[in-house]
């Protein structure tokens, strides 16, 4: 009978145990499969074996460390009670029961060190130098990055690994006590126990309690140490990073903490062995005073020493900051140049930068993708989550246009059955596009590829319009199954499709009980339609997919479609970040960042490739050590790739924030706070209602233009900021990225004179609202059933002036409207002319501007009484209103004097 349940026991804890770990089996397994299927099998396995080789060693030093130490409180315990016999049959089965626990301790600590710990580790040994020094340790900046976070981390490891076994020695002597009944319930003196036990856990683990008190105070002395470190990430100073207090209070004192900390650990461990309280008293006292008074003497000296001259003593401190910021960040090599806006451009010279007013963009962002959804989707389940921004050369000319893929909708398909979710409507198909310098008559979007099947008005072919993979595809899909797959409408019938694609595991009976278990549906058991050809598309969410294999990279959230020999391909920033950089502050949680990782995703296939476009980045140099395979030389990647590479936006907006501070370059400048930027803030609806004033102010979103820069020769796309002084909305600087062949990256900054008012996005929009032509208008057609909306705002730069161009929205209050582009307002100088298109104001404006001086003086007469007119007008209709009959005789007479002078 004994022998039958030693056979059974085992066999029914391995089957709770599968059963209990069943879900992470299956996922296991799965992994293997895709990973395989993706080709990045090594990079799924280097995270496993990392964790097993780290694993292994923990759990035997934890394993052999706790029986050591069990063992010595054991002994200590028996010697301690005058124990001379032993019950051998109660010790092996303690034995039995502390081996068990034993186990289970040392797996789970070796786990969970493991599984935080181990990519820190790899980073440890293969870090790669910045051969960038810090100033306060002369340190490589790869020593804060890549081993400070693991010593940090092993640091707290050994401090809980302290603390259990300061727990596990009370734990002890308390069973062992009760065990063997070393004292008797006393009610009458309850507190005499705690006296006892006081004195006897001493005497049977004096050693042990030594070597832990020790090791505590050791641990004070390495904190310490780590703390003198982490003044490189301080923000007592004007600037982030150490500051004078810091560097030459706070450091000593930190180094003095930790040599008291080591010699009192010695000093307790004899103290504690030979029962001596006073030395450890002493010590402890001596320490606590060292820390409290550090705390003190840094108050002191900040607001008695250094405030009082604080730019002198910080100066150096805050020089670091602003280095190692514009550093961190890449905006220490910005191109910038001052920019006298003139205004002084005349025909000849628009004529001569035709290449940048045909370019200049007027189909703005959202009324495009509003557009799209409304007239492109073609079907209901079909939808344009995103438009992208890019330049193609379209009938041999460089043209900029917005793109979009039209991606199947999964959760809007009705009825909305697991056959027609997974096995029917799997992918989207084609794309949209239409120019951004122009629109229809009707002032809708331009298309040069429009329609279902696709409708293409250039040379861009397309070949394989389906997409398998995407922003939108986030549930699994079964190909080549017994069920047609859904294709595209035409007329009343559906074209079908069968997918010949790569991508895929294939459906045997082992995968499809898998995927029943993973997915909790019966369905892949009982589906007639799959059959042994049928394969299963998982991850096909693009953004996730590039997550799953390379989870340490932090990707843009705005992939971007390409168009590349007949095929749709996605291309993914990757960024490589980190909060560690010294000296640098924080933006967004990030003090260093680099767009160092672009991905290509074949949207037909899900093939993916992860190509480093930044080898100068350190991070990304150790991870390609890290994980060897995963990713390729950009020289790899076909060169009609690269041609369409973004900077992309958020890069900027990050590197934005910190221009707005950190384009300061002098520390006094810095110190006084006397040039501060901001990003400039816009307007986003016609009427100035000032109790929706702050909900229709935002700060301006970064715009990619294609334009020729000033002193520049070719046309490129740059992505560009507009930055405003610090509250005010007077215009400072234009900010641009760079993106087209070599200059890719590269950065320029034009600076405006600060003795000009320069308009910014938000002075513009007031500058509309306060044209009496344009805002008449413009309230004209903000009427009960229409609303007028700014488009995307543009300026210019062209010679040595700025052209600004807001086109103007006119939309129907409903739900399902469609904005119509109906006017462009341009100005330029102090001129503001709203006309049909560019071409038309630019006419308006040189003309007016070029006609003689008496024509000038009479026209702004002119303007001048008719301003006037109205003026009386208005005041005459409030009067009546308000019964005033006298006022409204004067105002009457002076109109009627008015219009008789001018009829002369």
């Amino acid at each position: 009978m004994k022998r039958k349940y030693k056979v059974i026991l085992p066999l029914l804890t391995l089957v709770v145990l599968m059963f209990i770990f069943m879900d992470g089996i299956v996922n296991f397994t799965i992994n293997i499969k895709w990973f395989k299927e993706v080709g990045y099998l090594p990079v799924y396995f280097k995270k496993i074996t990392a964790i097993l080789k780290l694993m292994v060693p923990i759990f035997f030093v934890c394993f052999i460390g706790i029986i050591v130490y069990y063992r010595s409180l054991k002994k200590g315990f028996i010697k301690n009670k005058n124990i001379s016999k032993i019950d051998k049959r109660a010790s092996k089965k303690e034995n039995i029961v502390f081996y068990i626990l034993n186990v289970i301790l040392s797996f789970s600590i070796s786990y969970i060190t493991a599984s935080n710990y181990w990519y820190r580790i790899l980073q440890f040994n293969n870090s790669v130098d910045f051969d960038v020094k810090d100033p306060l340790f002369n340190k490589d900046i790869s020593f804060y990055m890549f081993k400070l976070p693991l010593i940090q981390s092993l640091f707290n490891a050994m401090m809980a690994f302290l603390i259990v076994l300061l727990i596990v020695t009370f734990v002890v002597y308390i069973i062992m006590s009760t065990k063997d009944s070393v004292y008797t319930k006393d009610f009458k003196k309850p507190f005499s126990k705690v006296k006892f036990i006081k004195s006897d856990i001493t005497n049977y683990a004096g050693k042990q309690l030594a070597v832990l008190s020790s090791m505590f105070l050791i641990m004070i002395g390495i904190f310490y140490v780590l703390k003198s470190y982490y003044l490189v990430y301080s923000s007592k100073g004007v600037g982030f990073g150490a500051s004078f207090t810091d560097a030459r209070v706070s450091l000593y004192f930190y180094r003095a903490i930790s040599i008291i900390a080591i010699i009192s650990s010695v000093i307790v461990f004899i103290s504690l062995i030979k029962g001596k309280v006073r030395p450890i008293a002493i010590s402890l006292i001596a320490m606590a005073m060292v820390i409290v008074l550090e705390g003190l003497t840094s108050t002191l000296v900040q607001q008695f020493m250094v405030k009082s001259n604080e730019l002198e003593f910080e100066r150096p401190y805050i020089k670091q900051n602003i280095d190692f910021t514009r550093k961190a960040f890449n905006i220490d090599d910005i191109k910038e140049s001052m920019f006298d806006v003139k205004d002084d451009l005349t025909k000849e010279d628009i004529a001569k930068n035709k290449d940048i007013i045909d370019n200049i963009k007027v189909n703005s962002f959202k009324p495009a993708l509003d557009f799209y959804n409304q007239v492109q989707i073609i079907r209901y389940y079909y939808n344009f989550k995103d438009i992208d921004v890019d330049r193609y050369n379209i009938d041999g000319k460089y043209s900029q246009v917005f793109i979009a893929p039209r991606e199947i909708d999964s959760d809007s398909i009705e009825p909305n059955t697991w056959l027609n979710k997974h096995l029917v409507y799997t992918h989207g198909y084609g794309v949209v596009m239409s120019r951004v310098n122009s629109v229809t008559a009707e002032g809708k979007p331009n298309f040069i590829i429009k329609n279902i099947p696709p409708e293409n008005n250039s040379d861009i072919k397309i070949e394989n319009p389906r997409i398998y993979f995407g922003e939108s595809t986030d549930y699994y899909a079964i190909v080549n199954t017994d069920q047609r797959e859904f294709d595209y409408p035409k007329g009343g019938e559906n074209e079908t499709n069968k997918y010949d694609g790569s991508a895929g595991i294939n459906m045997s009976l082992i995968n499809r009980i898998l995927f029943s278990i993973k997915e909790k549906s019966i369905k892949f058991m009982l589906s007639n339609d799959i059959n042994v050809d049928s394969k299963i598309l998982i991850n096909r969410n693009i953004m996730e997919r590039a997550k799953t294999i390379a989870p340490f990279l932090t990707y843009d959230k705005d992939p971007y479609m390409v168009i590349q020999d007949g095929r749709l391909y996605w291309i993914l920033d990757g960024y490589t970040t980190s909060n560690k950089y010294p000296f640098s502050e924080q933006y967004d949680n990030v003090n260093y960042i680099r767009n160092s990782v672009k991905v290509v995703v074949d949207s037909f296939n899900g093939d993916i490739n992860f190509y480093i476009s930044d080898k100068g980045d350190p991070i990304i140099q150790s991870y390609s050590k890290i994980f060897k395979g995963l990713f390729k030389d950009i020289d790899e990647l076909p060169q009609e790739f690269v041609e369409h590479f973004r900077y992309p936006e958020e890069i900027f907006n990050i590197q934005c924030s910190a221009l707005g501070k950190y384009h300061i370059k002098d520390p006094e400048v810095f110190y006084n706070g006397e040039d501060l930027w901001e990003i400039s803030k816009n307007k986003r609806d016609t009427k100035d209602n000032n109790d929706d004033k702050k909900q229709d102010e935002k700060t301006t979103e970064a715009s990619y233009i294609v334009t020729r820069l000033p002193n520049e020769e070719k046309e490129e796309m740059v992505l560009f900021e507009y930055f405003n002084m610090r509250s005010k909305e007077n215009m400072v600087a234009l900010f641009g990225a760079r993106m087209d062949g070599d200059q890719y990256g590269k950065l320029v900054l034009y600076k405006f004179p600060p003795t000009k008012t320069i308009y910014s996005p938000y002075l513009f929009k007031n500058q509309i609202n306060q044209d009496p032509n344009i805002s008449k208008e413009l309230s004209l057609w903000n009427t009960e059933g229409s609303k007028v909306h700014y488009g995307d705002t543009v300026i210019v730069p062209i010679k040595n002036s700025l052209l600004y161009i807001e086109p103007l929205y006119l939309k129907a209050i409903s739900n399902n409207s469609i904005p119509e582009m109906k006017k462009v307002v341009v100005y330029y100088g102090d001129k503001m002319v709203m006309a049909e298109n560019i071409e038309k104001a630019l006419e308006q404006i040189f003309s007016y501007k070029e006609s003689n001086n008496v024509e000038n003086n009479n026209t702004t007469t002119n303007v001048e009484i008719i301003k006037e007119v109205r003026d009386l007008y208005y005041k005459a209709v409030d009067s009546q209103k308000e019964g005033d009959w006298a006022k409204y005789g004067e105002y009457m007479k002076e109109l009627e004097n008015i219009l008789n002078e001018t009829s002369k």
